[in-house]
Parts: structure tokens; C-alpha cells; sequence
């Protein structure tokens, strides 16, 4: 971002440094050379077009992901399937006919 030249501006108030806890009367010393930059107004609105751009930048960065976790988690709701079955039928009747475990 690059901004604009500096302006030499008048600020409101008196250009005077921070004065110590009310002591407005003594040793107060006045402002010189202050500079101000400021931004241009188009360089400014950087998220005009934030939710419009997420739908198609978005979409397309996360299209390009979906190999590297559609795969592992593929595979991990496959091992819990498999696993709930399989705790299902050890638990049933058939199960503890056929594991004589109990």
C-alpha cells in the first residue's frame, strides 16, 4: 500500500506536546513540523468485494484441497462404521453365542 505524499496540516486545538496532569500553565511548549499522510479513498476500501470474491476464489481454493481430506475422512468414517457393527454384534445374542466370552 503506498500512500499518499505528506501534508503538512493544522491539527485541532493547540500544538501543544501532552501536558502533565493539568499543568496547562507552566512549561508548555509548542508543536512544530507535524507531519500527516493519508491513504487514498479507493486504496482504502480493500473489502468492497470480500463476500463476491469468496464465492469464486473460495470455491476454487477449497475444489483444490478436497483430495488431500476427502480420503482420510473417507477412510476414518469407514473404520468407525465397521466398528460400531462390529460393537453392535458382539454385543448382541448371536455375538456372545459365538464368543462364548460371557
Amino acid at each position: 500500500m503506498r500512500v499518499t505524499s505528506p501534508a503538512m496540516s493544522e491539527m485541532p486545538g493547540p500544538k501543544v506536546y501532552n501536558v502533565w496532569w493539568g499543568d496547562y500553565h507552566h512549561g508548555i511548549q509548542r508543536q512544530r513540523g507535524v507531519v500527516t499522510y493519508s491513504v487514498s479513498p479507493f486504496r482504502q476500501s480493500a473489502t468492497s468485494h470480500l463476500f463476491r470474491n469468496y464465492l469464486f476464489n473460495g470455491y476454487r481454493r477449497l475444489s483444490a484441497q478436497l483430495p488431500y481430506w476427502i480420503i482420510p475422512v473417507g477412510i476414518g468414517y469407514s473404520v468407525y462404521a465397521w466398528a460400531k457393527k462390529r460393537d453392535a454384534w458382539q454385543n448382541s445374542k448371536a455375538g456372545h453365542l459365538a464368543g462364548a466370552s460371557h
